[in-house]
């Protein structure tokens, strides 16, 4: 039987019950006091006041991207928050700085040499286009540095120097085919995006794909960032006869292609429109009758994870409001944080070259499920889901990817040289149409 021992009932609590020291015994008990004060100020000196780990965030705070992009920033935020409030990485905080890239690659490339060289980050997260994020590989690759980039990629692109989290083609648009076909016995298929290489580049992919399959697209579309003038669209979709729409629009234009949908009679019943890149923000946005009975492909949606690590949902909610959805996107960036947080763990160090190393063995769940850097091309591997809208806002999951799918940044229906050939034609185009007419409004956009 053990016995609980107890202070004398007598004794004050917290007080000593030891005699009081003798004269002789003080100078041993203030060197003691002194030592301890001394080896109390080294280790807050080595430990306590070590240099943070500086990380550079870089996305667009103004221009059309700007909405889309701050959602990322608020998700990297959080996860930086969370790694400081469980004690940091290594027994050092993290601190960050905030990067406005503008609207250009130049402007992006700019902001990204003086967050490596002035700020002295150790990495780079951010970047929302095709045009800033490849302004930045370049800057990165010169630097020996690395960008941790969340958002979706339009692939023909592998470098040392960069972790891609964001869906490629062959994990958004073939799955989302297969679907289609399997479901619908879909085979004609009618395909808008913006004028970016994203959808450009999803577009071949797309044509690719269906010319091996007996299918078509029977009509291809690509509006200017932010463009609203979507009728000639509308009128080329019912000439045209399509099963289903892809549409790869986001923000505005997307609101104005769902509406005018609508009030030509075209019903989700008759021609559903898959939609690709709309938040969960800007869904809830949109009036029920335009976008109730569409599909959204997308990694996830909220309220229907498939992983027991359910913890981002609430905590952004709770950082920023109950009313603030939370999107695919938005996950994406809190992983590729957390991400790079576990390879410099790993590393024991925040050293640049080391954590390039680490992190190409990264896997770490989240809402979609796991997602793991492949080692080969440093692209994510992605789960994805089809679901179908609700006319309260809310989504259906009809359908998901077993387990998550490869990333194939140059998919094998063309060789390496030829997607390098077609993605430098995008870039020649993109630079023509940028030097014909800078000062003219672009079609739907107010001058």
């Amino acid at each position: 039987m053990s016995r609980r021992l107890t202070a004398p009932a007598t004794a004050p609590i917290g007080a000593s019950t030891l005699p009081p020291p003798r004269f002789g015994q003080w100078p041993w008990i203030l060197g003691a006091i002194l030592l301890t004060a001394v080896g109390g100020w080294w280790m807050s000196q080595t430990l306590g006041e070590k240099e943070p780990i500086i990380v550079g965030i870089l996305h667009a705070r103004s221009g059309p991207t700007a909405p889309q992009e701050q959602l990322l920033l608020d998700a990297e935020v959080l996860a930086l928050e969370e790694i400081n409030r469980t004690g940091g990485l290594l027994g050092r905080r993290v601190r960050w700085v905030i990067a406005d890239g503008g609207n250009d690659g130049t402007s992006f490339a700019r902001q990204a040499e003086r967050l490596i060289r002035e700020d002295r980050a150790d990495v780079l997260l951010g970047c929302w286009s095709a045009t800033s994020r490849r302004a930045v590989v370049t800057v990165v690759e010169a630097n020996d540095h690395l960008l941790v980039h969340p958002s979706r990629h339009e692939g023909f692109e592998e470098s040392a120097n960069v972790v891609s989290m964001g869906p490629l083609p062959n994990q958004q648009i073939a799955p989302a085919v297969a679907w289609c076909r399997e479901t619908m016995s879909a085979r004609r298929i009618f395909m808008v995006g913006t004028d970016d290489p994203w959808s450009r580049s999803a577009g071949a992919f797309l044509g690719d794909q269906l010319a091996g399959i007996n299918a078509s697209i029977v009509g291809e579309e690509y509006l200017p960032s932010g463009s609203l003038v979507v009728a000639p669209i509308i009128e080329a979709i019912t000439t045209s006869n399509p099963d289903v729409v892809f549409s790869l629009l986001a923000g505005e234009s997307a609101a104005a292609l769902l509406r005018q949908l609508r009030e030509a009679g075209v019903r989700p019943a008759d021609l559903p429109v898959m939609i690709f890149s709309v938040s969960d923000d800007e869904l809830r946005g949109m009036p029920p009758d335009d976008v109730t009975g569409n599909y959204v492909v997308s990694g996830y949606f909220p309220g229907n994870e498939r992983t027991a690590d359910q913890t981002f949902v609430p905590a952004f909610r709770t950082r920023y409001g109950n009313d603030r959805p939370t999107s695919e996107q938005a996950m994406a960036a809190d992983g590729a944080v957390r991400l790079w947080a576990e390879a410099v763990k790993e590393a024991g160090t925040a050293d640049v070259a080391i954590v390039r190393s680490t992190i190409r063995h990264q896997t770490l769940p989240s809402p979609e499920g796991v997602i793991a850097v492949d080692p080969e091309n440093r692209h994510a591997w992605r789960n994805l889901s089809v679901g179908r809208i609700r006319s309260d806002g809310q989504i259906d999951t009809l359908w998901s990817t077993r387990g998550p799918t490869r990333p194939t940044p140059f998919p094998a229906t063309r060789s390496r040289p030829e997607w390098g050939r077609f993605i430098a034609s995008l870039q020649r185009e993109n630079a023509l149409r940028r030097t014909a007419a800078p000062s003219e409004p672009r079609p739907g956009i107010a001058p």
